[in-house]
């Protein structure tokens, strides 16, 4: 399932809000909570939208694994293209 999340940091090109949309095995944001509750770090797929793309749903592609730091994930939603 693919999820927003909304980090404690700024981003990599200076923005003061950080957001990364990730796929993680989770099914509900409840089991998600869960995962985040008990591990320090949790591995997602980072998914990019198309530059050039009105961000329709088949406009997104995967960029590959990364892991966040579950200190620094403000907020979680479930992510709607």
């Amino acid at each position: 399932m693919r999820y927003l999340f909304t980090m404690n940091m700024p981003s990599f090109a200076g923005n003061q809000v950080h957001q990364i949309i990730g796929e993680h095995p989770a099914t509900t944001l409840s089991d998600l909570v869960e995962d985040l509750n008990v591990n320090d770090f949790v591995t997602v797929v980072e998914v990019y939208k198309d530059a050039g793309s009105k961000a329709q749903a088949s406009e997104y592609y995967l960029k590959g694994p990364i892991v966040l730091n579950c200190m620094h994930i403000g907020k979680v939603k479930e992510f709607i293209a």
